[in-house]
């Protein structure tokens, strides 16, 4: 069974703590897509009770990251390429309107900090794995221009779909196309902002998650030329 001790803080609910171990282990691949989960073996791995995994559960339901399937019940969810389009196509156009509301409404502070977010990027040539590095520092991007774009409906809608978001982006096809040019889309974003460009910085931000649903359409068509030619 996946590793799956509790290890946060304590000064959380015990059901946010089971939520977020859950949620981490999903996002991270410690649990994989389609497995099953055995709430016997949840329990005893978390040392909690059924009613506690129950509510967490459901929790991470309601997110899209794990599916209640008649015959196998709950598991983690599977992304289809219909899924992955989907997802693509809500991000652009969500990403966009939060492009905009930031451009719009943010303080000069807010877009201070957000300056300075972009600039911690590690440069390209560094040594090191920097996927996880970078996606955390574009996570905390969003995290500002969700805070300064004046729309909490947008944001709200936003942060629900980003776990699901993060699930498509680390799809092998997806993870390298989406880290070589995060540097360059983030200060282009800033610059927008920093002109107070509403449409401009609304459509960078459609733009940079269009150019990944493009490379998922493209890929998606080679592969059906593929199982056509068999």
């Amino acid at each position: 069974m996946t590793e799956l001790t509790l290890q946060i803080p304590t000064n959380m609910s015990l059901r946010q703590q089971v939520i977020d171990n859950l949620r981490r282990s999903i996002l991270t691949g410690n649990l994989q897509p389609g497995q099953k989960l055995i709430e016997r073996e949840l329990c005893e791995a978390m040392q909690i009770s059924r009613t506690v995994l129950r509510e967490a559960l459901q929790h991470l339901y309601a997110e899209g990251l794990i599916v209640d399937t008649p015959r196998r019940g709950r598991m983690v969810c599977e992304i289809s390429a219909d899924d992955a389009s989907d997802i693509f196509e809500a991000r652009a156009a969500l990403e966009k309107l939060v492009g905009e509301g930031f451009a719009r409404n943010a303080t000069p502070e807010q877009v201070a900090s957000l300056r300075a977010c972009c600039r911690q990027i590690v440069p390209a040539d560094a040594d090191g794995d920097l996927s996880e590095h970078i996606e955390q520092i574009e996570n905390r991007f969003f995290e500002l221009m969700l805070e300064g774009c004046g729309n909490k409906v947008a944001a709200e809608l936003f942060t629900l779909l980003g776990n699901r978001f993060t699930l498509v982006r680390r799809l092998p096809v997806f993870q390298e196309r989406w880290s070589q040019n995060i540097q360059a889309e983030l200060q282009k974003i800033v610059c927008a902002v920093q002109a107070r460009d509403i449409a401009l910085t609304g459509h960078l931000c459609h733009q940079r998650i269009s150019k990944l649903h493009d490379a998922q359409l493209v890929t998606q068509a080679h592969n059906d030329m593929g199982r056509a030619e068999v």
